[in-house]
């Protein structure tokens, strides 16, 4: 009797990478409205390592409950950052991203673009020896508090 039931399938965490300026792509698109606090951004320059803790807006799932899920963006191989329009040591600013991408250097380099909401054009910039880039999950999505609005005239 119980075998009758089908239980609600839950959408299996996300868990992507990218090595190649084409695979950026999905990743910034999933990542797209992503909200984060300052101390979600840590880089540590001895490993050469750059990690976003953040909340995505998960824009692939269609249910009429907004969701998002709590998500890492590990980025590897980083030889130098660069912000403009963001304090990487004030911990408690809200942040939420509006795109990435990759643009090729010298030698299989590539310098990572990681644009942000706000009046300044806040963004980051990792200059990476290679494209090593994971997208991973950490929980299911949850109901989320906020909805991303782009309407411009607001």
């Amino acid at each position: 009797m119980f075998g009758l039931f089908k239980k609600r399938s839950q959408p299996k965490p996300l868990r992507l990478m990218a090595q190649s300026a084409e695979d950026v792509m999905p990743i910034a698109a999933l990542i797209q409205d992503a909200a984060l606090r300052g101390v979600g951004l840590n880089y540590d320059p001895k490993a050469r390592h750059f990690m976003l803790r953040m909340n995505r807006f998960c824009h692939e799932q269609v249910t009429s409950v907004p969701l998002r899920a709590p998500c890492v963006l590990q980025i590897h191989s980083v030889l130098k950052v660069r912000s403009r329009g963001i304090d990487l040591k004030r911990r408690v600013q809200a942040l939420s991203v509006l795109t990435m991408e990759a643009k090729p250097l010298a030698d299989g380099a590539y310098e990572l673009l990681l644009t942000f909401a706000g009046p300044q054009g806040n963004q980051l910039c990792l200059e990476v020896e290679c494209l090593d880039i994971l997208l991973m999950d950490l929980a299911a999505p949850h109901r989320a508090q906020s909805v991303p609005n782009h309407n411009i005239e607001d």
